[in-house]
């Protein structure tokens, strides 16, 4: 027969409590940690790397492509322990969502003149975000990709 429960009695030992110093709660800690915001931590990112003469390129490069309304923001995410830099073209293109194909050679001549920027040392990421309405998760995720064909390869 099983033991009562004594209410006196805590239910699990003092070292294993969720709250005890030697088991801290995981759940309550960071991704990126240290209480920073995700900004924060991202402006301090390029900052420690020296990546704003770069960021304010992509962003001179962005606004005359896509024009005055296009932003550049980066973003830190984390994957593990290593951090990745991505920084979002945000075009600002309402037409984008209806008319895609009217979008892309814009889109096009911006991946032509960002590939003759001279990049810096650190693993980043850029993503385009068509259009405000499109979700920041698609904006983080890239959405550009090159899939050779037949007949790029022969």
């Amino acid at each position: 027969m099983p033991e009562p429960l004594d209410p006196d009695r805590p239910a699990t030992p003092t070292g294993d409590a969720p709250g005890s110093p030697d088991r801290p709660d995981r759940r309550r800690r960071r991704v990126l940690g240290s209480g920073r915001s995700p900004r924060v931590a991202a402006a301090q990112f390029v900052a420690r790397h020296r990546m704003e003469p770069f960021h304010r390129s992509l962003a001179g490069l962005a606004t005359s492509v896509f024009g005055a309304e296009a932003t550049v923001v980066a973003h830190l995410r984390a994957d593990g322990r290593k951090q990745l830099l991505t920084f979002v073209v945000d075009a600002a293109d309402p037409t984008a969502t209806v008319d895609y194909a009217q979008f892309l050679p814009r889109e096009h001549s911006f991946w032509t003149a960002y590939a003759r920027l001279p990049k810096p040392d650190v693993p980043f990421t850029v993503a385009i975000r068509p259009a405000r309405g499109w979700c920041r998760s698609e904006a983080l995720a890239p959405f550009f990709a090159y899939l050779p064909t037949r007949d790029d390869v022969m």
